[in-house]
């Protein structure tokens, strides 16, 4: 499915359908189970912000839509989903959520909004330090001089 057939749902049902995908889902849910997947999506969806920021805030693609509108988002999430769609390979992070379910949310949400903490030289190892020089080499301000 694409985004258009996702944006007329609530934010709600959106994270009760991340919910589902990583639960699992059937016949015969009681609106607990429902809660709860709502609960669960929108949790995985909290944490995996700063993963979903370094995969679409900084892909050339989307650069031209920061600046868009909120009369934009539909463009927006269309171009989001076209960079998702090529992390579908990625189970770090996408899993087994849907990219257009995650494109409609970060657009709703406001693309310069939602990438405005991005940093590009973050990664999942480094804790938010900057990587070392190509060559291994360590910064000036990394030395230390012994007398």
């Amino acid at each position: 499915m694409t985004v258009e057939a996702y944006w007329d749902k609530s934010d709600d049902e959106l994270y009760e359908l991340i919910g589902a995908a990583l639960l699992g889902d059937g016949p015969g849910l009681s609106p607990e189970d429902e809660e709860e997947h709502r609960r669960f999506g929108r949790e995985w969806f909290t944490n995996k912000h700063r993963e979903l920021q370094r995969r679409i805030c900084h892909d050339p693609r989307l650069q031209g839509l920061l600046g868009t509108t909120s009369s934009d988002r539909l463009l927006d999430a269309a171009g989001i989903y076209g960079v998702l769609q090529g992390l579908e390979g990625d189970s770090a992070v996408t899993g087994a959520v849907n990219s257009a379910v995650l494109a409609v949310l970060v657009a709703r949400i406001g693309l310069g909004t939602f990438c405005v903490n991005a940093r590009p030289d973050c990664d999942r190892t480094d804790h938010g330090r900057a990587p070392p020089p190509p060559g291994g080499a360590r910064p000036a301000t990394a030395t230390r001089f012994h007398a």
